[in-house]
């Protein structure tokens, strides 16, 4: 199914779709919970899957509605992945609870937004824990 719509191109619903897809692969749920943890274990890998993430949202064109979330989206991966690459766990409890929530709100809405310009949209999109 294929829905045409003059005040959306395809090339900007096809970055939402790329961007979307990649953080909601990236573990956010898992980050924030393993941080918040009295002992928590770090995983190297997560700078990089967070600037990647964070690139990811910086150059993607949301909706007006998600612009605000996409840039607390941006601070919060860019401090959260500078307070791990500097092994300091304190600081980064702060911007993995601010990404997280991001996280849910960039996807959950991203998602319903393309679900409405593409006239699949079925009321409240299903909450996921990525």
């Amino acid at each position: 199914m294929t829905h045409s719509d003059s005040s959306h191109d395809s090339g900007t619903t096809a970055g939402l779709i790329a961007a979307l897809t990649y953080i909601d692969g990236v573990g956010f749920h898992g980050i924030a919970t393993s941080i918040g943890k009295p002992s928590p274990t770090i995983d190297p890998e997560w700078s990089a899957l967070l600037r990647h993430a964070r690139t990811a949202v910086a150059a993607t064109a949301w909706p007006e509605e998600l612009r605000q979330t996409a840039e607390t989206f941006v601070d919060s991966a860019g401090r959260l992945a500078a307070a791990l690459d500097g092994n300091d766990l304190e600081s980064s409890k702060s911007p993995a609870k601010e990404l997280h929530v991001a996280y849910h709100a960039l996807s959950d809405g991203g998602w319903k937004h393309l679900s409405s310009i593409a006239g699949t949209a079925e009321g409240s999109a299903a909450h996921h824990h990525a």
